[in-house]
């Protein structure tokens, strides 16, 4: 037996990578005490992506001891590892994530992985065999992308209870459109205890790669680390080479592999064996990695030809069957390419992995197009036959049915690729992979095109492919192309002869433009499916459609109309037995119903839809009947019960794994109701809560950020209040909704009435009413109509001190058509709506600011209406506006002071700083003590009025004085400053000669002349 020295072809020990190790420790040691730990690492093919991650998987698995072989202690880490495929169009879906998974059963003991699986383990089943079995019932029922991101985003923060992981998922640049989703989720929503490392070729990426917008993303958001791996100098290279020959290497050596590599790590490896094999050198890259092929056997060059078929990871079952070689000499022969570092082996799936993707993609390019498809159908076949031979009760993975339908198409086999892409494509459904399934319909409906004949083999025609297609681009948020589809579906349906069918995908196409944005074509879409799908008999279709139709219409506050769809629509649920149908429908029609004012029955139908979603399971209409049933209550004036009730939904939507799908609106309702409620800090950390998600689209900003601007105005910060509302305006793709658009303007509205710019207020009021002129919202029109008298009886009273008569006019005529409306509202709108009653009565006490005298009585049942349904800021303005009025008329002190110390207290508590200043203000121009326990008033004259305001103050002007002398010059009489401070005209006219005495002035025009180059009118 001869005994030949085996050399080493890659270095023992890392070099030229200190400062990136130093990197990659912060982050696991980061993630271990708590904090986001997400880094990318990116390099040129060969630069030492993976060897970096090798060695810090090595360090972090050192840091853990073990109390078993094989189980890390508690308080280890865990790495988990995945790499993406290179499988040219026929892209698998979440392929990093079902091979860094697969360990964990066999990693952890039964107990901690049922802890840790916690109820996701017959969902990730579908992904991950070996976690254990899919759930009873449907196999192939799709999780929502969403919901699987959040159950494995679960597992990632219950398998750090234990100690901090490490998620690794390399080659990123080969990452389908569903792995870059799940990643950009985990990216947004890990808090710490979990690392997440990704690797990517830099050199890979050209103009129009997926991986681009993506990378941009992760820059945008600021949590991750972006970490570039550069080529080795002279002297890392020179150690590189000393520790793979363990000793020095010759200089001229060290200079020669330096040249040809030009400090890549890998090809300076490359290059080095070349030379202690005494191979020459090989003038290209190409031929720098078949070298070492090259110096294989004849016959382990064509396994390894075979196995580059299969791509970077080969099955040892399916490679036997494509060569048909004796199975001790293909054992033989892949020794051999493990011997000579061509291929690995990966110990955790038993799969063979080239060495490097580089060598792969070599040989594979060195076939011949003439050996490829040949070599591409019998892959095929032998995946068929394994899939044969696991019978009906073997489930086939998303991997399988994709790898069957990439070899088919590579074999050129249209037929059978045909099928297999259509069956990827529903594999890949259920497996929550929307994008993947699109692209496999799509490559069917392609190859429809090019092989007709083949077309009859499908299991799916061409109408339901366009269909399912369009489905998928729905599912991953591609509503446009959506639309595309089912349109060129419907182009192929004949209405007339298979209308069941025709209805049904214009009740899809209706969804779709919904989704989309496009208000106008959805309404008019499903207006068409109810008119193709024949009424009798009664059909699921149909109930379908009428569920839609009336879903829409409500959704555009069309409550009156909705009502007969959904009656329809669970009447002929009922007939076909669909509960589904039915629940969704009872779920619109109690809504409606609510809303114009049959509030005990709609809230019945709310409770037996909710009853029905959670008997089926169907967590979309759990979670929808929980926001409507909120949404109602908070409506109807019980915004206590519609705080539970969010909140209770969405800790539904966070136990079944779909919380960021819901939380976009769940959570900012419930702040709104809670700001209604006066509970400012704890809607400030649910919005604090969401905000932390980094929302992904404008669409899912809207609601939060509504609910944050009214925070920002109520307590005060318009500026901060009209940037969030504006955004919405500006950045919203698609028309605002009824229900989004009336919160929007009536805010922006009352920050304008606050900041004092009336016609800004005006216009905001206006454009909001516009809006609603169809709709049937009887509390945001009577909330719209209350903020537009507002501001006309801001305009009036300012019209009035400036005896500007047509001002005033205008100002009249606009809030008599406000209140003529706010009342016709009210009185279809029915008592049963308390929200409504309250606006009704702030706006009647608005309105007769605007007609004359503030009238306190009104203001009295404003405050007590608005404290009866517990929503202190408005009963504190209303207490503040009362207090105004019983000043100005000259009646009780004694009242407008408790008047004016409730509206303190409330507003201080509140932290209303706006509404806090305007009762300071107030109470120190009507001379009240909000400290003292009576009125506090000091005599109605001259004397003891106080010490000089301020230090600034040369003339000696009493605090009243000053106050005085900012009405003189702004043209004030002595009548309307008497008005205004709330005191005779008598007294008014003594502040006027005093301060001209003081001031030294002959008349009032060169008093306020004074005042405003002294600036003393503050």
């Amino acid at each position: 037996m001869i005994v030949g020295v085996v050399r080493r072809v890659s270095s023992p020990v890392l070099v030229g990578r200190d400062a990136e190790m130093v990197q990659l420790r912060g982050a696991l040691e980061r993630a271990a005490t708590g904090e986001p730990a997400i880094v990318v690492v990116a390099g040129e093919a060969g630069v030492g992506k993976t060897r970096l991650v090798a060695e810090l998987i090595r360090e972090a698995a050192g840091t853990g001891r073990r109390d078993q072989p094989g189980r890390p202690r508690r308080g280890g880490v865990v790495a988990l590892l995945g790499g993406c495929l290179d499988v040219g169009d026929g892209v698998f879906a979440y392929a990093p994530v079902v091979e860094a998974l697969r360990p964990l059963a066999g990693l952890l003991e039964p107990e901690e992985l049922d802890r840790v699986l916690d109820g996701a383990r017959g969902e990730l089943a579908r992904l991950v065999p070996e976690l254990g079995q899919v759930p009873a019932g449907d196999p192939a029922a799709p999780l929502a992308p969403t919901r699987l991101f959040e159950l494995l985003l679960g597992v990632l923060r219950r398998l750090a209870e234990r100690g901090p992981v490490l998620l690794v998922v390399e080659d990123l640049h080969w990452a389908d459109q569903s792995t870059r989703d799940l990643l950009g989720f985990l990216v947004r929503n890990l808090r710490g205890g979990v690392g997440l490392l990704m690797t990517y070729r830099s050199d890979e990426l050209h103009r129009r790669h997926p991986l681009r917008p993506f990378l941009a993303e992760l820059d945008r958001t600021g949590r991750a680390e972006r970490l570039e791996l550069a080529r080795l100098d002279r002297r890392d290279l020179a150690e590189l080479l000393a520790g793979i020959l363990d000793g020095p290497v010759a200089p001229a050596l060290v200079g020669e592999i330096l040249a040809r590599s030009e400090g890549n790590p890998f090809f300076a490896e490359e290059l080095l064996a070349a030379h202690l094999e005494g191979t020459r050198l090989p003038s290209a890259l190409r031929d720098l990695v078949l070298a070492r092929v090259d110096a294989l056997s004849e016959p382990a060059q064509r396994v390894l030809q075979a196995a580059a078929v299969a791509g970077t990871h080969v099955d040892h079952e399916l490679l036997a069957a494509v060569v048909g070689q004796d199975a001790e000499q293909l054992v033989r022969l892949l020794r051999e390419a493990v011997t000579h570092h061509v291929l690995a082996v990966d110990e955790a799936s038993g799969a063979y992995l080239f060495r490097h993707a580089l060598v792969q993609e070599a040989v594979y390019d060195d076939l011949l197009p003439i050996q490829r498809a040949p070599m591409h159908a019998a892959y095929a076949r032998a995946l068929e036959d394994r899939i044969e031979r696991r019978g009906e009760r073997g489930r086939v993975t998303d991997l399988e049915q994709g790898q069957l339908a990439y070899h088919w198409c590579a074999a050129h086999d249209r037929g059978r690729a045909l099928v297999a892409s259509v069956r990827a494509g529903q594999v890949a459904e259920a497996a929550s992979a929307p994008a993947e399934a699109l692209e496999h319909y799509e490559r069917a409906l392609e190859l429809c095109e090019e092989a007709p004949d083949a077309a009859e083999r499908s299991p799916l025609d061409r109408v339901a492919l366009l269909q399912r297609a369009a489905e998928a681009a729905s599912h991953a948020g591609w509503w446009d192309r959506a639309v595309t589809l089912a349109r060129l579906a419907l182009d192929r349906v004949d209405a007339d002869r298979e209308p069941l069918r025709a209805g049904a995908l214009v009740e899809r196409l209706a969804r779709y433009h919904w989704l989309a944005g496009d208000r106008t074509r959805a309404l008019a879409a499903i207006q068409r499916a109810v008119a193709v799908i024949p009424a009798r008999p009664p059909s699921l279709e149909r109930a379908r459609a009428l569920a839609a139709y009336g879903q829409i219409l409500m959704l555009l506050s069309r409550h009156a109309e909705a009502l007969g769809h959904c009656e329809q629509a669970v009447a002929m649920a009922r007939e076909v037995g669909d509960r589904a149908v039915e629940g969704h429908a009872l779920t619109s029609l109690g809504t409606s119903l609510s809303i114009l004012g049959k509030v005990d029955e709609g809230i019945a139908h709310l409770q037996e839809g909710m009853g029905i979603a959670n008997e089926l399971g169907d967590l979309d209409d759990i979670g929808r009947a929980h926001a409507n049933l909120a949404t109602v209550l908070a409506r109807v004036g019980r915004a206590a019960e519609a705080v539970e009730v969010y909140l209770a939904g969405t800790e539904l939507a966070r136990r079944h794994g779909a919380f960021e799908r819901y939380c976009s609106n769940l959570l900012p309702d419930a702040a709104t109701a809670l700001l209604s409620l006066g509970r400012f800090d704890e809607a400030e950390a649910l919005l604090n809560e969401v905000f932390e998600l980094e929302l992904p689209s404008p669409s899912h900003r809207i609601c939060p950020l509504i609910a944050r601007g009214t925070l920002r105005m109520l307590r005060g910060d318009l500026a901060a209040a009209e940037a969030d509302l504006r955004w919405i305006l500006e950045e919203a793709r698609a028309p605002l909704d009824p229900q989004s658009a009336a919160p929007v303007f009536n805010c922006l509205a009352e920050a304008a009435i606050w900041d004092g710019r009336l016609s800004d207020a005006r216009a905001a009021v206006a454009e909001g009413l516009r809006i609603l002129a169809t709709a049937e919202e009887p509390c945001w029109l009577t909330e719209l109509c209350r903020t537009g008298l507002g501001v006309e009886a801001a305009a009036a009273e300012l019209a009035r001190a400036r005896h500007a008569d047509a001002e005033e006019r205008d100002a009249n005529q606009r809030a008599s058509a406000l209140i003529d409306r706010c009342r016709a509202v009210a009185s279809t709108a029915g008592a049963s709506l308390p929200p409504v009653e309250a606006n009704l009565r702030t706006a009647e006490a608005e309105w007769s600011r605007v007609v004359g005298a503030s009238d306190p009585v009104r203001w009295e049942l404003s405050a007590r209406t608005w404290e009866a349904l517990s929503q202190p800021f408005l009963a504190a303005a209303s207490h503040w506006r009362r207090a105004e009025a019983l000043l100005a008329a000259r009646a009780s002190r004694e009242d407008a002071a408790v008047a004016l110390r409730t509206a303190r207290e409330l507003a201080a508590r509140l932290g209303a700083r706006l509404l806090l200043a305007e009762v300071d203000s107030l109470a120190r121009r009507a001379r009240i003590d909000l400290a003292a326990t009576s009125d506090g008033e000091a005599p109605d004259g001259a004397e003891g009025e106080g010490e000089p305001a301020s230090a600034t103050d040369h003339f000696g002007l009493t605090r009243r004085e000053r106050e005085v002398l900012a009405l003189v010059a702004d043209g004030r009489t002595n009548r309307q400053i008497a008005e205004s401070l709330f005191i005779s005209e008598k007294t008014a006219s003594v502040h006027v000669s005093n301060i001209l005495a003081k001031l030294g002035v002959a008349n009032r025009g060169e008093a306020g002349a004074v005042a405003h180059r002294l600036r003393m009118t503050g």
